[in-house]
């Protein structure tokens, strides 16, 4: 049973986006937003990827810059298994980038409690994974209510790190090296 009254979701940590191509997309968001720059990782090294408790693959290239004022991510797939995850990372028929997901950040000591909530009501978890020493994540099949789904992190120094260099590299950017590798 749901916990009592929604989900407090809190701030957005940051919009990511389904892209059949990266470099297309930056160029785009940079010439129409002037967002920039994007630091790349060409293959996400993730680990321990599982959809409902089974192995899993989650193979994918990520893109993460500012625009507007806003993290953004980009994301362009490579493979995704199950079955039921891949259908929640499918692009739009037309080649259009497609907002995948809204994601949060909270307290290590609440984000289990969190997410069984959101399993509680509804939003079914189908995808976790952990990137790195510390950044762990999960996704939470959204798309009936918003059309999108939400990714859960459970906030970490690794998180807020990156985030913070993504931050910095956009606030002292000369305009140069639109798309540079992450680190």
């Amino acid at each position: 049973m749901p916990a009592a009254g929604p989900p407090e979701l809190g701030p957005i940590h940051h919009f990511a986006y389904l892209v059949e191509e990266i470099e297309p997309v930056v160029q785009r968001l940079h010439r129409q937003f002037g967002a920039g720059p994007f630091l790349q990782i060409a293959e996400v090294p993730v680990e321990d990827v599982t959809s409902c408790g089974e192995p899993a693959e989650f193979v994918h290239s990520s893109a993460f810059g500012i625009c507007n004022d806003v993290a953004v991510e980009l994301i362009q797939v490579g493979r995704v298994e199950p079955a039921r995850a891949a259908e929640r990372f499918r692009l739009n028929d037309d080649g259009t980038p497609r907002l995948q997901h809204v994601a949060y950040a909270f307290p290590p000591a609440t984000v289990a409690a969190l997410r069984t909530d959101l399993e509680a009501r509804g939003l079914a978890e189908y995808l976790s994974a952990r990137f790195g020493e510390d950044v762990e994540m999960t996704y939470h099949d959204a798309s009936g209510s918003f059309g999108y789904d939400l990714e859960i992190h459970a906030d970490s120094e690794g998180l807020r790190a990156s985030f913070a260099m993504l931050r910095d590299a956009a606030e002292t950017w000369d305009g140069s090296d639109l798309l540079r590798p992450f680190g």
